[in-house]
């Protein structure tokens, strides 16, 4: 009887505490799909969990410091301002990108944060969207990672087009 009394108490445990996180990336994203991190539900792939937490949490973080910065700052109130110009870009570089898990988030997050949806200003104002430009390029030593990588993109296309992957060492990338 003390096992059926300690089974019921656990059936009427709360779950209050278990919510849904706040992500700012779809698990279910095409490119974590063909990075072979999720499956079409949004599920992680076995072995893949951490890689996605992973994936999130950086995005999180530097979606702080990117919401933060004097550049977005200034260029709210310059959009806002109806002035017109042309559209800064945003540019990232990841140096030893490896198989660039980190550099399609953060290339996917920020595209859909301030790519300007084309012949969309209604939602321009709705959802501050500046229009700012994106281009993000990883660099790292192994040729047929590269070729790999930058296939994945390819079939992407569509924000993707402006995420490119070459290969180079950290000392010697110069100013590409």
């Amino acid at each position: 009887t003390d096992k059926v009394k300690q089974n019921n108490a656990q059936s009427t445990l709360s779950l209050s505490h278990d919510k849904a996180k706040n992500v700012q990336l779809s698990p279910s994203s095409p490119f974590f799909q063909k990075l072979g991190v999720s499956s079409p539900n949004g599920k992680p792939l076995v072995g893949m969990s951490s890689k996605l937490r992973q994936c999130q949490k950086f995005v999180e973080i530097v979606g702080k410091l990117v919401d933060n910065s004097s550049f977005i700052k200034s260029f709210k109130q310059i959009s806002t301002s109806g002035a017109v110009q042309a559209p800064p870009t945003i540019r990232v570089i990841d140096m030893g990108c490896g198989r660039g898990y980190l550099t399609f988030s953060l290339h996917s997050y920020l595209c859909n944060k301030f790519l300007m949806p084309e012949n969309e200003e209604t939602e321009q104002k709705a959802n501050f969207k500046p229009g700012l430009t994106v281009q993000t390029q990883g660099i790292d030593r192994r040729p047929k990672l590269i070729k790999e990588i930058n296939g994945i993109a390819d079939d992407l296309g569509g924000e993707f087009s402006s995420l490119r992957f070459i290969e180079g060492d950290i000392g010697n990338t110069g100013n590409t």
